[in-house]
């Protein structure tokens, strides 16, 4: 898939719920992060969305491949999304 700036993303499936983002040339190194609603700080491991450069905005509640984000992570090893 692409972005609105040309830019390709994919999800690779890691297991049978979790899926790992990525994005052609590094532009995810740039993206935006926020919590869930009412966390006093941000949780990396506990996510509320994601948005990187031209996205797409990624959010729990959201769909990968048609089944909802219950969770999104991001370590030194990329940005995870787990589905129910």
């Amino acid at each position: 898939m692409k972005n609105r700036y040309g830019k390709e993303y994919w999800f690779e499936r890691v297991d049978a719920t979790t899926y790992r983002f990525h994005m052609e040339e590094g532009a995810i190194n740039c993206s935006r992060f926020g919590g869930r609603p009412y966390q006093d700080e941000m949780d990396m491991d506990d996510l509320g969305f994601f948005d990187p450069p031209g996205g797409p905005f990624i959010c729990v509640g959201g769909r990968v491949e048609a089944r909802p984000i219950a969770q999104i992570k991001s370590n030194s090893e990329g940005i995870f999304v787990i589905v129910e």
